[in-house]
């Protein structure tokens, strides 16, 4: 069984959380003792984790519904020094969201795009972004061992909370591309 790579540490050795209590098997023991499982308690909360990293000991993959639901805006800029930067702002709408798309500077012969995403559009770009494990990113990939490079900045904006913020300097999150393959999907142009 493929194990879920942990949002925090980028590690493979992970589990799945079993919440509830457990019918003892030898396959459930076997389990247990591959750490291919752990147990997450009796008491089931509406916002619990589904997976546990046995290296770093973060758990992870907490329910996004309702953040999914009270998303209101995505603001994500990736570049560099010489390079300039890509920016993208969503903001959600009545009916779906508007994407505006910005080319670094260096692009000069490129303008601004701005793109009417629909509902489903939105909805399905939204979900995609949480199957990223984004609540569980840190806030600051940094690798101090390079100067300039490659920086970038993320904030998802939301009804009823403060924004999620979080930002790298030569350094990204383990699920990184896939995150990236989410935004390339809006059919805007490719940000790398």
């Amino acid at each position: 069984m493929p194990r879920r790579i942990c949002p925090r540490c980028g590690s493979r050795n992970t589990a799945k959380i079993l919440w509830g209590m457990p019918a003892f098997t030898e396959e459930l023991q076997e389990k247990l003792n591959k750490k291919e499982i752990v147990f997450g308690g009796c008491c089931i909360t509406g916002n619990a984790p589904t997976h546990h990293c046995n290296k770093c000991k973060k758990d992870f993959g907490y329910l996004t519904t309702d953040m999914e639901l009270a998303t209101t805006g995505f603001n994500f800029s990736l570049g560099g020094y010489f390079g300039g930067y890509h920016s993208l702002s969503i903001a959600k709408a009545e009916t779906g969201a508007v994407a505006t798309y910005t080319p670094p500077l260096s692009v000069s012969y490129m303008q601004s795009i701005e793109k009417q995403l629909s509902t489903e559009e939105w909805l399905e770009f939204v979900h995609g972004l949480y199957r990223c494990y984004i609540p569980d990113w840190k806030k600051h990939y940094i690798d101090p061992g390079i100067l300039d490079g490659t920086q970038w900045g993320l904030e998802i904006t939301f009804i009823d909370r403060k924004p999620l913020k979080c930002n790298g300097s030569n350094m990204f999150p383990p699920h990184w591309k896939k995150f990236l393959k989410v935004i390339n999907k809006l059919g805007l142009p490719d940000i790398e």
